[in-house]
């Protein structure tokens, strides 16, 4: 049997799009906004948090909280291991953040954040020691910031601080709380932590104010109609390349492509250090369309240099959440205007 399609109104666009910037606006604030009564306002809320498979979570300023180690690994196997075996083998893995598997040049996405170099390179030796019965090959790029969208971390990135970071045991209480719901209350919060209301409202507010919290924010798991690429792109340095296809990549994200909003298009776009120079998700309704946005153009900008291109379509997470947030039901899914 066909999985239902839900179907959405305006009400829930603006809903969805409001969560997305603040996943911890009020009731009352949602239901101005969705000009509804506060109670209809938390009845919609519930019902796309059902219907989409909506996590509330954080985004994090990783440099702020001193992780020095962050890197994206693409795998291809020789011979694949079974989804089953990938959710056991990456389940209490601690420096995997993010696992997605994959369709294309890659069968695998792996997010890893590590708190020295030293422990990085252990885990990514044990990874493909461990591995080794599948033949993989081996991709790993350094991750240095999101330019556009965020990373999903998994709710011991709270282990990794480093000490010279200001942020004590309670902190660490609270930004791994926020990290599994970030629309929890603060009385829940305080009973979870052993803490007062006051005092945990006064550690929330210095979080943010630190910039430690970028944005309390939803990982939306269930895209709707669409596909989901991910893509790694190198090329050779030239003056062509500084002159004129760099700034013209940039206005491209900084405005609209095509038909999508940018944001609703690209979930997530990243300098990488190592064997590729950039990496990005793009997400649109029709998979040529993903591609061609994601990696084509790029093609196009960049005609006069060297490119090398390896992507794939995302598939299936096997840990972590996937870093949508900006997904616009009236573009991605069966939408009645009301």
């Amino acid at each position: 049997m066909a999985e239902e399609v839900p179907i959405f109104t305006n009400r829930d666009r603006m809903l969805l799009m409001e969560l997305s910037a603040d996943a911890r606006a009020s009731l009352t604030h949602l239901a101005k906004v969705a000009d509804c009564s506060v109670a209809t306002a938390a009845k919609l809320v519930d019902r796309l948090t059902r219907a989409l498979d909506i996590r509330f979570t954080l985004e994090i300023d990783m440099d702020r909280l001193g992780f020095p180690e962050r890197h994206i690994l693409m795998l291809k196997f020789r011979r694949k291991p079974t989804e089953e075996f990938l959710r056991d083998f990456f389940k209490n893995d601690t420096y995997a953040q993010d696992v997605y598997l994959a369709k294309g040049d890659f069968d695998l996405l792996v997010f890893a954040a590590a708190d020295t170099p030293i422990n990085y390179i252990k885990w990514e030796t044990g990874l493909a020691a461990a591995l080794s019965d599948y033949v993989p090959e081996l991709r790993p790029s350094e991750f240095v910031f999101p330019q556009l969208g965020y990373v999903p971390l998994g709710d011991n990135f709270v282990d990794f601080i480093r000490e010279e970071i200001k942020t004590d045991r309670k902190d660490r209480q609270i930004l791994r709380e926020l990290n599994r719901n970030s629309r929890i209350g603060y009385r829940e919060l305080a009973r979870l932590t052993g803490m007062n209301e006051d005092t945990i409202r006064y550690r929330v507010f210095k979080l943010v104010k630190r910039k430690i919290v970028r944005r309390f924010t939803v990982a939306v798991q269930k895209p709707g109609y669409g596909s989901l690429i991910a893509y790694f792109l190198r090329y050779r340095f030239g003056k062509e390349t500084t002159t004129s296809a760099f700034p013209q990549m940039r206005n491209r994200y900084m405005s609209e492509g095509g038909k999508t909003p940018l944001l609703n298009t690209y979930p997530m776009i990243a300098p990488i250090s190592g064997s590729y120079r950039s990496f990005g998700m793009a997400f649109d309704r029709e998979s040529k369309r993903s591609l061609y946005d994601a990696v084509k153009w790029h093609t196009i900008l960049l005609k006069k240099e060297e490119i090398i291109e390896r992507h794939a379509l995302i598939t299936k997470t096997i840990k972590g959440l996937l870093p949508l947030r900006n997904l616009d039901p009236k573009a991605n899914y069966r939408f009645i205007w009301t």
